[in-house]
């Protein structure tokens, strides 16, 4: 209870004891006397009731006069006594006791402050302390940061749920889309931009949301296959389409404990659009050079045919031969040296595609094939084991699709497998009772984009196969009439252990030196939020600016700026900030308080294209907000006119700071800041005031902790009970 309300609880008991023991003594008195000394004290009473009555009534006034002294000389003053202590040993070593009470307390308060000062000079040199003693460390970790930063490569770590915990800026650059980030002309930094499908990267953030969520389980499931293998290159690699349409190999590795459990994983991104596009020259280059090459092969066969068959012709024939000969060998040097010329820097390159055991694969689709599909493949293992390279996620799809189809044509949901290697090429047979698959049903399928439930690729089955250099046909068995196949052909490769294999990343029972991987153990997005840890959450720390402050009377938002939480970290780098077209005039009332001129304004994209944005930012986390009532209100009068509704659950660092410092007068941004020991930039402008909202409601988890507040319910309780939650909007 509250010190405030015990007090008077306290007084208003003694004061109805006192009247109770008065009535019972003057009741006693009564029955003592007389009939005629009843009459005559009743009549002294009715003839003196005036006076009695101003006696009894200065008596009861100065009594309560001398109970609000008491209150406001003693237990006020005790009490922010304790709040402002709390506040010097917490979060705010600066702040002093600065207040007005009897001479013990104001003495107490000096005494207080005393103690504040060595308590700060000592801190201040234990941390000088730490600060040389985390020099070189620090060092060290910023060389390390900054080297991971500026790899070439994109680097992207994970945990288990699939939670963003790192990303390099490589990866910014390759996964943003083309218009999620774009470079502000006036403060030289990124900024969240507007785009039909955004998608931001950010710690907290699901993969998913960037990456297609059938790839990564695809790659965590051949992850989970080679390790049970135990081989020892257990990386995955797939291909997506990164900003720009530029093709991206992504290579996914994965993160043990020292238990060697799963605990995350990390994907690496190279470039590849310009090899690829490479290999396409170099492809047609091939093609192109076949071609040429036989053209003129054949006539220069065709002419050395004519002289061995005729050797006795005309001289003037023969020479017409030679003629022929020689234009044809010059036409080749000619071709040989354009090619060289032309297309030798597109020689180097490979393909963006890794070996394969043969089998492995086949078990891989088969898998797929039983859990997608509830198709049945049985495998004749052979003594052979032979390698082929491919894109293991578009090749198992296309087969998957093949089956599909099959199953549906045969009507048989039981197929055989088996490989074989012929010459320089790998055969993967299905094999079914019945008759072979036509051509025209063959060509229709290549044709065909690849979906498969609620997968798709948008490639078709033939242009995975170009990709491979594969060839798919259907056949009879030999010697066996009933039965035929489908047989897909792909190259065969020397089995050969990669010179960059990717190994696992095994953590250690005690933690590296300069990082904290405890993240690694952070529980994933659970729909019971109630029961979670403020320190635990992701929180989406936001303000508004407005034309006024009269949502019903047709205000509106001219400007958000956001700011998010992770691990109890302020991430400045992971911001929102967007001004808003109004459609309507900008009283000079509310110029004068935020700065927005009406020329900011104009060309500004409308609330219903920033909201849509706004919620992509805020996804799946918890709103701060300072008087979040009144912006939660900006925001809900939109919800008919832009479709976006936000349920996110909210805290308000106002009714938090009630609940922390109750018998503060004055929570308004700018006295719990000063109370805090934090320093507003920005004031008044939505990002400025979204980044104190973040710095306040970070200090202030720990003073709600001192209050037994721990969790998200527990702050939303405690929240309600405060007076300021009343206050409606």
């Amino acid at each position: 209870m509250n010190p405030n309300n015990k007090f008077w609880w306290f007084a208003a008991i003694a004061v109805s004891i006192t009247i109770i023991i008065i009535s019972c003594l003057a009741l006693l008195f009564w029955q003592q006397l007389a009939p005629e000394e009843k009459l005559l004290l009743l009549s002294i009473i009715k003839q003196n009731f005036l006076y009695i009555f101003s006696a009894a009534f200065l008596i009861l006034a100065g009594l309560g006069f001398a109970l609000d002294g008491i209150f406001h000389v003693y237990i006020i003053p005790t009490s922010k006594l304790v709040e402002e202590t709390t506040l010097i040993t917490s979060v705010n070593p600066s702040h002093r006791i600065t207040i007005e009470g009897s001479n013990n307390i104001m003495r107490l308060a000096r005494i207080i402050n005393e103690g504040a000062d060595r308590y700060e000079e000592l801190q201040k040199n234990v941390e000088q302390k730490m600060d040389l003693a985390k020099a070189k460390a620090e060092e060290e970790k910023n060389i390390l940061a900054a080297f991971m930063s500026e790899l070439p490569e994109g680097v992207l770590i994970c945990n288990a749920e699939g939670r963003i915990l790192f990303y390099s800026k490589q990866v910014k650059l390759m996964l943003a889309g083309a218009d999620n980030i774009i470079p502000d002309s006036e403060s030289g930094s990124d900024k969240a931009r507007s785009g039909a499908g955004e998608s931001f990267i950010g710690l907290g953030r699901s993969i998913f949301s960037i990456i297609d969520k059938n790839l990564i389980v695809h790659a965590l499931d051949e992850i989970a296959e080679k390790l049970k293998r135990k081989q020892a290159d257990i990386s995955s690699n797939f291909v997506v389409v990164g900003k720009g349409n530029k093709l991206l190999r992504a290579e996914a590795v994965p993160i043990l404990n020292h238990l060697r459990k799963f605990t995350g994983f990390i994907i690496i991104f190279n470039d590849i659009t310009q090899q690829t596009e490479a290999d396409r020259i170099v492809n047609f280059m091939l093609q192109s050079l076949t071609k040429s090459i036989r053209s003129s092969l054949a006539g220069i066969r065709s002419s050395i045919e004519a002289i061995i068959e005729y050797p006795d012709m005309e001289s003037a024939q023969l020479h017409k031969f030679r003629k022929i000969i020689h234009h044809e060998c010059i036409t080749l040097g000619s071709v040989l040296n354009n090619m060289s010329s032309d297309y030798s820097s597109h020689f180097i390159t490979q393909w963006p595609l890794v070996p394969i055991l043969d089998q492995n694969l086949l078990e891989s689709i088969r898998d797929k094939a039983e859990e997608k599909l509830d198709i049945i493949i049985d495998i004749e293992y052979s003594d052979d084991h032979n390698s082929v390279k491919v894109d293991s996620y578009s090749i198992i799809l296309g087969m998957l699709y093949v089956l599909n189809q099959l199953s549906t044509e045969i009507k048989n949901r039981k197929i055989t497998c088996k490989t074989e290697k012929k010459g320089i090429f790998v055969n993967f047979d299905l094999i079914w009772q019945g008759n072979p698959i036509k051509i025209e049903t063959l060509r229709k399928w290549e044709n065909q984009i690849l979906i498969l439930k609620n997968e798709e690729l948008p490639l078709s089955l033939k242009a995975v196969l170009q990709y491979h250099e594969a060839e798919i046909w259907s056949n009879v068995c030999d010697g066996e009439r009933d039965k035929s196949y489908l047989r897909l052909i792909l190259p065969a490769i020397e089995t050969y252990e990669s010179e960059n294999i990717r190994r696992i990343t095994i953590l250690p029972e005690s933690r590296p030196e300069f990082y904290d991987f405890d993240m690694f153990s952070q529980p994933g997005q659970v729909p019971e939020l109630d029961d979670r840890y403020l320190n635990e959450l992701t929180f989406t720390v936001f303000d508004t600016e407005t034309t006024g402050l009269d949502p019903r009377g047709g205000d509106k938002i001219i400007s958000i700026g956001s700011v998010r939480i992770v691990n109890c970290r302020l991430l400045r780098d992971e911001y929102f900030e967007e001004f808003v077209d109004p459609e309507r005039s900008l009283p000079f009332e509310s110029i004068k308080i935020h700065g927005i001129r009406p020329e900011m304004l104009k060309g500004q994209q409308t609330i219903d294209k920033v909201l849509p944005l706004f919620y992509r930012f805020a996804e799946d986390t918890i709103f701060v907000a300072h008087n979040a009532a009144f912006d939660m209100r900006m925001l809900q009068i939109n919800e008919a006119a832009t479709g976006i509704k936000f349920i996110n659950p909210v805290l308000d660092t106002l009714l938090l700071s009630a609940v922390v410092h109750p018998t503060q007068d004055n929570h308004n941004l700018e006295a719990i800041a000063k109370r805090l020991g934090i320093s507003i930039v920005g004031r008044h402008t939505a990002l400025g005031d979204a980044i104190a909202t973040g710095e306040i409601f970070l200090k202030l988890i720990p003073l709600l902790a001192k209050h037994g507040i721990y969790t998200l319910k527990e702050a939303r309780i405690a929240s309600q009970k405060t007076y300021y939650a009343r206050l409606k909007y």
